[in-house]
C-alpha cells in the first residue's frame, strides 16, 4: 500500500479520496484456512478491509476491483454467507449478521462498489496520492527511446512513420511507429490492409551493433486461397535488408501450427515462404488465451485447497500445465533473442492479433538482449512501449470493474512478469529491480488504484483522460525507488540466454502462492 494517507483507524489507513461507504461487524470464515475470526469489516470505494477483533492478528485487505466473484447464500434467518474470490488466488469467506446491518446491505455494497460496469469509474480516477514526487507518465518517451537504441540516427535505415497520427489508420497500435526508411507510407497502407486488424510490421527493437531488429505485426490475410499482398512481401523484404550481416529474416509465428493452420478458414494464416524472400519460418507453440485461462484456473483451484496431499503436489502442479506454458514462452523467447545476438539476422514476431504472445516474446527477448530493460527505469519503458503502446488489451483480459467475466479474460500479462521472475532466477545479479517490483506490479495490475493498467489501447486511454486525471503506478516506483532495487545488483553488458527446460522452472510462491499459509508462514523473516 502507499505510504500517503490522510485518515487512520487502527490499522485501517483511508487514502485520498477514499471514502467509507460501510462498516459491518461480520465473522470472517476459512480465509487462508485460519478458521473463524470475528472482526469488523469496512467497505470503501476503494477496498474491502477486515479488522480483526482485539487478540486477533488477522487483517485483510483486498482492492475492490481485484474482486473475480462474489457470492450470497442464505444460511440461517438471520445471516447469510458472503464468498469472495479475488483475481490473485484469495478466496475469503464471511459470515454477515442481517440484523447488525445499518441501513445498507453489505452485498449489495459491494457488488456496485466492486463492478460499476466503466472502467472510467474505478477508484484510480478519485485517487490523488500525496508526497508524489516523479511523473511517471513521463517515464516512456518515443523519440528518447528509439534514438537511444540507435533507429532514429542519422543515415539510419529506419524512419520515423506519421501514418497513424491520432490513431487515424490502426486505432490499436502507437501513433508513433519507427519503419524501414525505404518504404512509402502508401506501401505500409496497402500492407496493413493484408494484416488482421491492420497491424502492420514495425520496428520494436534494433541490435546496436549488427543492426538486426525485431519487428512485431499480427498475422497475414492469407486465406485458403493463399492471397498475396506485393506491399507486405516488400515491407518484410525491406526489413530484411535493414541489416548487412544476415541474407535471411526469420518470421517466428507465437502459435501451435494447428492454430495458424485452423485460422486459414477465417481468411487468415500465416507467411507462405514461397511468397517471401529468404525467410526463415517457424511455429512458437505457445497456447491462445482460452488455454492460458483454463491451466490458470486449474492453478488456482490447486494453491487454494487446504487438502492437496502432500505426495501428490507435484504431480498436481503437472497438471495444470503452467509451468509447461511458462516454458514454451521463455523458449521462443530464447530463440528470438539467439537469433539476433549469434546469427545477426531479423526476426519478425507475431501471433493471431499481435497483441498478446507477441507482446510477451519482443519484451522478453528484449530484456535478454538489452542490459537497459534490465535496470528499473528501462523494465517501466519496455512495459509502456512493447504493452501498453502496442495495444495489449488489458481491460479485455482482466475485466477492470465488470461482472461479466468475458471469455477474453486471461493473466497474459501476469504470465509475463512470471517469465520475468523465472529469468532473475537464472541472473539473480543481472537485474537492477528486485523481485517485490514483480509482485507490486501485478498487486496493482488488479487494484485500479493507478491508471497505468486501465482500457486496452493508447486511443482509449486518451479518449477517457487517463494520464490527467490519474496517477501513474511508476510514479510512487519512482519515488519510493529503494523498496525496488536489488541490492546485489552488478551490471551485466550484453545478451544472457538461460537454459530452458522443465528442470530450471519453478513455481512463482511469491505471487501464485501470496495466501496459502504453508508459503505465508515459512518465508524467511525479512521477505515477510
Amino acid at each position: 500500500m502507499c505510504p500517503a494517507h490522510q485518515q487512520t483507524h487502527g490499522s485501517f489507513v483511508q487514502l485520498p479520496g477514499e471514502n467509507l461507504i460501510l462498516p459491518q461487524e461480520v465473522e470472517c470464515v476459512d480465509a487462508c484456512f485460519d478458521g473463524h475470526i470475528r472482526g469488523q469489516l469496512r467497505l470503501t470505494n476503494y477496498r474491502l478491509f477486515f479488522s480483526a477483533a482485539e487478540g486477533e492478528p488477522h487483517d485483510i485487505d483486498i482492492p475492490i476491483h481485484s474482486i473475480l466473484k462474489i457470492d450470497k447464500k442464505s444460511q440461517a434467518e438471520n445471516s447469510y454467507r458472503l464468498t469472495i474470490q479475488c483475481k490473485q488466488f484469495l478466496s475469503v469467506q464471511f459470515t454477515v449478521n442481517k440484523q447488525e446491518r445499518k441501513n445498507k446491505d453489505l452485498y449489495q455494497c459491494l457488488v456496485k462498489q466492486a463492478f460499476p460496469g466503466d472502467e472510467g469509474r474505478v477508484f484510480a480516477y478519485e485517487y490523488r496520492a500525496r508526497k508524489i514526487k516523479e511523473n511517471g507518465w513521463e517515464v516512456y518517451d518515443f523519440e528518447r527511446e528509439y534514438t537511444r537504441m540507435g533507429a532514429l540516427r542519422e543515415n539510419s535505415k529506419w524512419r520515423h512513420s506519421t501514418l497513424n497520427k491520432d490513431f487515424q489508420h490502426i486505432d490499436t497500435y502507437p501513433e508513433d511507429l519507427i519503419v524501414p526508411a525505404s518504404v512509402a507510407d502508401e506501401t505500409i497502407r496497402k500492407s496493413s490492409y493484408f494484416r488482421s486488424i491492420g497491424r502492420v510490421p514495425v520496428l520494436s527493437w534494433l541490435h546496436p551493433t549488427n543492426e538486426a531488429s525485431i519487428t512485431r505485426c499480427s498475422q497475414p490475410c492469407v486465406g485458403l486461397s493463399k492471397k498475396r499482398c506485393e506491399e507486405d512481401e516488400a515491407m518484410i523484404a525491406e526489413i530484411r535488408k535493414a541489416t548487412t550481416k544476415s541474407t535471411h529474416i526469420y518470421i517466428c509465428d507465437c502459435r501451435p501450427s494447428v492454430n495458424a493452420h485452423a485460422n486459414k478458414a477465417k481468411g487468415k494464416g500465416f507467411e507462405l515462404p514461397e511468397f517471401y524472400e529468404n525467410i526463415e519460418f517457424s511455429f512458437g507453440n505457445i497456447e491462445n488465451i482460452h488455454e492460458v485461462r483454463a491451466s490458470n484456473n486449474r492453478l488456482r483451484d490447486l494453491v487454494t485447497s487446504p487438502n492437496i496431499e502432500e505426495s501428490k503436489w507435484l504431480s498436481n502442479l503437472e497438471g495444470t500445465k503452467w509451468l509447461q506454458h511458462i516454458q514454451a514462452i521463455l523458449q521462443e523467447a530464447v530463440k528470438v533473442a539467439s537469433i539476433i545476438e549469434n546469427k545477426k539476422s531479423s526476426v519478425v514476431v507475431h501471433c493471431s492479433d499481435g497483441w498478446d504472445r507477441t507482446s510477451q516474446i519482443t519484451s522478453l527477448a528484449m530484456l535478454l538482449l538489452d542490459p537497459y530493460y534490465r535496470t528499473l527505469q528501462g523494465f517501466e519503458v519496455l512495459i509502456e512501449k512493447e504493452w501498453l503502446s502496442f495495444g495489449h488489451q488489458f481491460q479485455a483480459r482482466h475485466c477492470h470493474g465488470t461482472q461479466d467475466i468475458t471469455t477474453d479474460y486471461s493473466p497474459i500479462f501476469m504470465q509475463f512478469l512470471d517469465c520475468v521472475w523465472q529469468i532473475t532466477q537464472h541472473y539473480p545479479y543481472s537485474f537492477q529491480f528486485n523481485k517485490y517490483l514483480l509482485t507490486f506490479i501485478g498487486q496493482h495490475l488488479y487494484s485500479c488504484l493507478y491508471g497505468t493498467f486501465l482500457f486496452d489501447s493508447e486511443r482509449i486511454r486518451r479518449e477517457n483522460e487517463v494520464r490527467p486525471k490519474t496517477q501513474s503506478l511508476w510514479s510512487y516506483v519512482n519515488s519510493f525507488s529503494t523498496e525496488f532495487l536489488n541490492p546485489l545488483y552488478k551490471e551485466r553488458l550484453g545478451c544472457i540466454l538461460p537454459m530452458i527446460s522443465m528442470r530450471t522452472i519453478r513455481l512463482w510462491r511469491e505471487n501464485w502462492m501470496a495466501y496459502h499459509p504453508f508459503y505465508r508462514f515459512q518465508d524467511p523473516l525479512f521477505e515477510r
